[in-house]
């Protein structure tokens, strides 16, 4: 069997002690069995890019069953598309058989697959030319027959052979060469680029949850997620994912990727700064998208707390009131954006930084933002109307809290006491 190896001068050196000794002995363990095996896919891509490797997968043209035989401690996670895990030194490896696929008629995985003994032809069912290249570390050798290597060094997504046929095969293969656009700061190839839109029916099979993980990639492990989200937009994967975003028009557009950029890399920050000028009812779409439950209150909140202008003016009471209404677990968070903002539109940051010291100022003060810092408490409230309980009580406090934020002076157990009644009354 000829393998299509990369030849020395275009593919960067593997050095020998890149390839952890445990996945090194698996390939010598699987080749004592008359077995080959290459490590593939996303980590050879990353080790030739010189970045760190966490997770290593193998192919080999050993059947489940053989590699089963030959290690111990195993688990069939997908044996039937050929993927076992190996448990082996303390580690998790998943092992594929080499393998060819029939139809995707769900847009996602294989109706079929059946096993072969060629690696070039397993390389070939992959989705993009940096995904598809083997490492045989036994002998040291690339095997690189879609030019894989050529493209890393070129920083360019490629689909491996047709980009039309592997798009209609996986609907989220268009998502996922986005997502590289952006986390590998790669461009897009513009023969890739233009299969995108006609299958973009494709993409439309592919569930909620998949685009969910695909955006949170994008959002978190990409330094400027506008790539992916400009290559979104223009393939017409955002008004299927996002429309909202998708129909802002081109100057609110460039400015929300802009804001995005400046945001810091957490989820419901970026999100939040993603919907800053979309309209629509963005619960109902991250409900609609999977994002957790904590995602959507934070981004949710973010959103109803937002509004710095004029700041400038601001009296201590005003920064109370902001930071009571950011609260004061999310007052950093909201002024992030709100200082991300203030770059996407290119306006000077001054504002905010001035804000975001006199919010901290009070924040150091300890000064009461809620009910519960008030020198009073609800039975205080009630011994001193002679009443019970009922929704008059909170209301008082919250009537009491707008005093003290006003005036922090207020919060004294007499001074409150004393309010009790003429606010109760103002209430009624």
């Amino acid at each position: 069997m000829r393998y299509t190896v990369a030849p020395v001068s275009a593919a960067p050196a593997i050095p020998p002690d890149a390839i952890p000794e445990a996945v090194i002995d698996l390939c010598e363990r699987l080749a004592r069995s008359g077995y080959r095996a290459w490590v593939v896919g996303g980590c050879i891509r990353d080790l030739l890019m010189g970045e760190r490797v966490s997770d290593w997968d193998l192919a080999t043209d050993a059947t489940p069953e053989d590699v089963m035989r030959v290690f111990r401690r195993t688990v069939p996670t997908g044996i039937a598309h050929g993927t076992v895990t190996v448990l082996h030194r303390g580690g998790h490896y998943e092992v594929t058989t080499l393998r060819g696929e029939g139809a995707y008629t769900d847009g996602r995985r294989p109706d079929s697959v059946h096993f072969v003994s060629d690696i070039e032809e397993d390389l070939a069912r992959r989705d993009f030319t940096v995904n598809a290249i083997a490492f045989d570390p036994r002998h040291g050798e690339i095997v690189d027959p879609w030019c894989g290597v050529h493209d890393l060094q070129h920083r360019v997504v490629r689909a491996v052979r047709d980009p039309r046929e592997r798009f209609g095969e996986d609907g989220l293969r268009v998502l996922r060469a986005a997502r590289f656009v952006a986390t590998l700061e790669f461009t897009l190839d513009p023969a890739t680029e233009a299969a995108i839109p006609p299958t973009l029916e494709t993409f439309r099979k592919v569930s909620p949850e998949r685009v969910h993980d695909e955006w949170v990639k994008a959002l978190t492990k990409a330094r400027a997620p506008s790539r992916a989200f400009d290559v979104m937009r223009r393939t017409g994967m955002l008004a299927i994912s996002g429309p909202a975003i998708a129909a802002l028009d081109d100057e609110a557009f460039a400015r929300t990727l802009r804001r995005v950029d400046a945001t810091p890399r957490a989820v419901a920050l970026r999100v939040a700064a993603l919907l800053w000028d979309a309209p629509g009812d963005h619960d109902a779409w991250m409900r609609a998208f999977r994002f957790s439950n904590e995602v959507r209150e934070l981004a949710a909140h973010l959103l109803r707390a937002r509004g710095v202008e004029g700041a400038e003016a601001w009296s201590d009471a005003d920064v109370r009131r902001f930071v009571q209404r950011a609260t004061k677990a999310h007052v950093d968070a909201l002024l992030e954006i709100e200082r991300a903002d203030r770059i996407a539109r290119g306006a000077p940051t001054a504002l905010v930084d001035a804000l975001w010291a006199r919010a901290r100022a009070q924040l150091e003060a300890n000064v009461p933002l809620v009910a519960g810092d008030l020198a009073i408490g609800g039975k205080d409230v009630m011994s001193a109307l002679g009443s019970g309980p009922g929704r008059h009580v909170g209301r008082i406090l919250a009537a009491l809290l707008a005093r003290v934020v006003e005036d922090p002076s207020f919060n004294t157990r007499e001074r409150l006491l004393a309010l009790v009644p003429e606010v109760a009354k103002e209430l009624a």
